[in-house]
């Protein structure tokens, strides 16, 4: 097989660093766009109305804003061309409680549905923009209806609370705090972590960016369950023996991948894997979160079916790079 059954819009011929410099890079003229969108919404959400009447709510503050954080692969500088995302996550005032806030965000007419009605009802401060996805009681996704580019603009609006601050950034006692928390509750927890996500993702280098975009466009093309942050973590994986070339970090990834069932991989910058072992997953896959010992990002309950086609189009794409 030719590595454009796996790539199909590599010419054939180039390196995949060059590929991935001439294909996956988001084009200027849309990067500007995008950002300005997403500037709008970011100024639009600091004007979110007094939310904190609420049950839950404690302190003085007038605001229900604390602090919106650019997340996601634009807010990571890991962005795809057609396949990028924006999470903007939103920290709330008045919480210092996770399970409160758990309720604010499952109940009817709750933190999501103010947000959503908030970004969708106003047809010129919004935007135009739509709620076109919700996932449980986490976060909403937004689409802008606008045929002005080809390029789908999407941003996911994430309900969050401090939980680093209050701890004096003790990332210690903070997993501590988690540890004694149920598993539907420490979940919750992930966002909340976002800029210990963010940080450690925009510390690597140039080559791991470009490795972690090839390895996202690859399972975007291919229809692989894998999550894009999931890619992202096995790229700096690849690349932890020091590789600084593109091709062989990739092969570095697919080795991995074409016996996924076999995936154990963790990070030590933040936490020590040893101290959290006990909570990491058993008898199945895993990569952790580097700012979260609680939290493999691979995907749940994957059939035999997925994991098959995430091995063979592994080992295919090996054979066929050149």
């Amino acid at each position: 097989m030719s590595i454009t059954n796996f790539l199909p819009d590599h010419n054939g011929r180039e390196n995949l660093d060059t590929f991935v410099l001439r294909r996956l890079y988001i084009p200027k003229t849309f990067n500007k766009r995008i950002h300005r969108e997403v500037n709008n919404v970011f100024r639009y959400l600091h004007e979110f109305p007094d939310y904190l009447k609420t049950e839950g709510y404690k302190g003085s503050s007038k605001n229900s804003i604390d602090m919106i954080v650019k997340g996601g692969s634009l807010g990571k500088c890991t962005a795809v061309q057609r396949t990028s995302d924006m999470d903007l996550v939103v920290f709330f005032n008045g919480y210092d409680n996770m399970e409160k806030f758990i309720k604010e965000k499952k109940k009817t007419g709750g933190v999501l549905d103010k947000l959503s009605d908030y970004m969708t009802g106003n047809h010129v401060s919004s935007k135009h923009w739509k709620e076109e996805f919700r996932t449980r009681d986490f976060h909403i996704k937004l689409k802008m209806a606008d045929g002005e580019t080809k390029y789908d603009i999407k941003v996911d609006i994430v309900p969050a609370i401090r939980v680093m601050d209050r701890q004096g950034c003790n990332m210690d006692k903070l997993y501590t705090q988690m540890s004694r928390q149920l598993p539907n509750v420490r979940e919750h927890y992930s966002a909340c972590l976002v800029q210990k996500q963010r940080s450690f993702t925009r510390a690597q280098d140039s080559t791991v960016k470009r490795l972690m975009k090839l390895t996202k466009y690859w399972k975007h093309e291919n229809d692989l369950a894998l999550n894009s942050y999931t890619c992202e973590l096995l790229s700096i994986d690849a690349c932890k023996e020091g590789c600084r070339d593109v091709t062989r970090g990739f092969k570095n990834v697919l080795e991995k991948l074409k016996t996924y069932n076999n995936l154990n991989v963790e990070f030590s910058e933040y936490y020590n894997p040893d101290k959290w072992r006990s909570y990491f997953p058993k008898d199945e896959p895993y990569v952790m979160d580097p700012a979260n010992p609680f939290m493999n990002t691979c995907k749940h309950d994957l059939k035999a079916g997925q994991i098959r086609h995430i091995e063979e189009c592994a080992t295919d794409t090996l054979n066929a790079i050149k």
